[in-house]
C-alpha cells in the first residue's frame, strides 16, 4: 500500500520539566491515535540512507528547500502485542512542507530493493512510482545503509474528529554506525542523543496550528527547532564526518603555523 500525505511538521526538545507541566494541559484535548496501545505508545525503528559524502546530511546543514531522505521504518512490539510493520519510505521535505512516500512490505523485501535486486512484487501503479524513486536513488545518488535509529513514540491525536492534528513525543533515541539491519523494537542500543527524560514533540497536520495550541505552547516556552535525529547522530557518531573534522582541524593547525612562521 502507497501512502502519500502532505503537512507542516514543527520540532521542539522538551526538557523533563517541560513535559511534565506540558502533559496535563495537551491531555484533556487529545486521544491516542491507532497505531499504538490504549496510551499511543509503540516503538519506531528506522535504517537511514545516505550518500557515501554524506548529501543527506550537507542538505540538511545547508538549509537546502527540498530533500529527500530514503529509509526502511519498522513498528511493532517484540511481544507480539503490535504487529510488527515495515515500510521502505521516501521522506520528501519541501520548504516547510513534509510529503511522505511509502510502500508496507516485508523488512526483508524492502532490504532487498534499497539494494537494487528484484523482488517480483505486485504492486499498483502508485506502489510502483515510490519504487522506481527508490531505487533511482539507490542507483543514481550510490544512497546506502548508513545509520540505524531507535525511539519510543507517543500519538495522540485531535478529540475533534474534524482536525487532522497529531502530537508525538519521541523518546529514549538511540543511534548506531553498525548492524545495519532494523528489527522490530529493537533495543540493541548504547549511544542517546537527548539526556535521559528529554523528547523531541512534533506537532504535525495539514492546516493552520489551532489557536489553543500556539497560545499553550507559547506560554510554556516551548521553542521551535529544526532538529533532525538523523542529522544529529551523524553529528555524534558517524565515522565520515568525525574524520573530515580531524582533516579540517590538522588544516587549520598547518595553515596556522605556516602563517605564524611567514610573520616571524
Amino acid at each position: 500500500m502507497s501512502d502519500r500525505l502532505d503537512r507542516f511538521e514543527m520540532k521542539f526538545v522538551l526538557t523533563p520539566e517541560q513535559k511534565e507541566v506540558l502533559m496535563p494541559c495537551l491531555l484533556p484535548r487529545l486521544r491516542p491515535d491507532g497505531h499504538g496501545d490504549a496510551e499511543g505508545f509503540y516503538p519506531i525503528v528506522s535504517l537511514y540512507y545516505d550518500s557515501f559524502d554524506r548529501d543527506c546530511y550537507w542538505e540538511k546543514v545547508r538549509g537546502q528547500g527540498s530533500r529527500r531522505k530514503l529509509r526502511v521504518r519498522v513498528y511493532g512490539s517484540r511481544d507480539g502485542a503490535l504487529p510488527p510493520t515495515s515500510f521502505v519510505e521516501i521522506k520528501h521535505k519541501c520548504d516547510s512542507r513534509v510529503v511522505k512516500r511509502r510502500v508496507e512490505m516485508p523488512t526483508e523485501t524492502a532490504l532487498a530493493i534499497c539494494d537494487l535486486q528484484s523482488v517480483g512484487l505486485r504492486l499498483n501503479f502508485a506502489e510502483s512510482r515510490v519504487i522506481e524513486e527508490v531505487q533511482g536513488l539507490v542507483a543514481g545518488r550510490g544512497f546506502r545503509p548508513v545509520c540505524c535509529m531507535r525511539y519510543d513514540r507517543r500519538a495522540l491525536a485531535d478529540l475533534d474528529p474534524s482536525s487532522d492534528l497529531r502530537i508525538t513525543f519521541d523518546s529514549g533515541i538511540g543511534y548506531r554506525m553498525s548492524d545495519l539491519t532494523p528489527q522490530p523494537d529493537d533495543n540493541r542500543f548504547s549511544e542517546y542523543l537527548l539526556t535521559p527524560g528529554s523528547m523531541v514533540m512534533e506537532v504535525k497536520g495539514t492546516g493552520a496550528v489551532p489557536y489553543w495550541l500556539a497560545r499553550l505552547l507559547g506560554e510554556m516556552n516551548c521553542i521551535l527547532t529544526s532538529f533532525s535525529k538523523y542529522s544529529n547522530a551523524l553529528e555524534a557518531g558517524d565515522p565520515y564526518l568525525r574524520g573530515l573534522r580531524e582533516s579540517q582541524q590538522l588544516w587549520s593547525s598547518k595553515s596556522e603555523r605556516t602563517t605564524e612562521s611567514k610573520v616571524a
